[in-house]
């Protein structure tokens, strides 16, 4: 790695070399790829003879790659875009593996930290003092959820009255009177008056009762059920415009990156 890294150096170790005033210090900036936050930018390996920025050094986020221990990488200016709004560095073209397998950046002569040395900055930087940029934003659509009220559910009970009938066998006792005539009546003592007899009678009466039964119950939970749902959103993004072909310079035959790389 020592021919790949041969006379560059880390801007932070510069005394002599800066930030251009129209260009950003992207060093502090958060690292992306795809839509994973990956680190941060830590510093920039950058050419002092060419005045050009050749690797962006990157302090891995541990969580991310599963890692015990801190760990840089230098990623080659060609595979980052700048979004200077959300102040990100996005990283094209490399897979969360192929970005941890980046080399860390070695300079046993100008560079006295190791790979798994602290450091904390707080901007980031571009080199360039002969070019003027304009950059190129567009909206991006977030999608998020959060917990509304979507009404509510009663569940309570009330009264009716049901006008029943119901089949019930009951005894009663009745009275049977026969008349017979009697014969061979000689002999018998008659007395002429009045007399009464009296016989009791029993029936059965209904007696109705009412009693409250429990018949049935109602189990009341709440449960988590997932749908889909489309949302629409219209997001702006910035396009280009040159007003003067004839006098630009075909970049495919020269091709250079927004960091300055050619």
């Amino acid at each position: 790695m020592e021919d790949t890294y041969a006379g560059l150096r880390r801007l932070s170790d510069t005394h002599d070399y800066k930030v251009a005033e129209d260009d950003p210090d992207i060093r502090g900036w958060d690292v992306v790829a795809g839509a994973t936050e990956i680190g941060e930018v830590s510093d920039l390996i950058v050419d002092p003879s060419a005045m050009k920025v050749r690797f962006v050094e990157v302090e891995l986020d541990r969580s991310a790659f599963n890692l015990t221990e801190q760990k840089r990488v230098t990623v080659p200016v060609g595979s980052v875009d700048l979004d200077a709004t959300a102040k990100q560095v996005r990283v094209s073209g490399l897979g969360l593996t192929d970005i941890s397998g980046l080399p860390q950046y070695t300079n046993a002569t100008h560079d006295t930290a190791t790979p798994t040395s602290p450091a904390h900055a707080t901007a980031r930087a571009d080199v360039r003092n002969d070019e003027t940029r304009l950059t190129r934003a567009e909206e991006e659509l977030k999608v998020g959820t959060r917990a509304a009220e979507a009404g509510e559910v009663r569940v309570s009970k009330h009264v009716e009255t049901e006008h029943v009938k119901q089949p019930v066998t009951v005894e009663r006792e009745r009275v049977r009177i026969e008349r017979r005539p009697v014969e061979h009546a000689v002999g018998r003592d008659v007395t002429i008056g009045e007399d009464e007899i009296r016989v009791p009678v029993v029936e059965e009466e209904v007696v109705l009762e009412k009693r409250a039964v429990v018949k049935e119950e109602l189990i009341i939970s709440k449960e988590r059920v997932r749908e889909s749902e489309t949302v629409e959103a219209d997001l702006r993004k910035e396009r280009f415009d040159v007003s003067d072909e004839a006098h630009v310079l075909d970049r495919d035959s020269q091709p250079r990156s927004r960091t300055g790389e050619r």
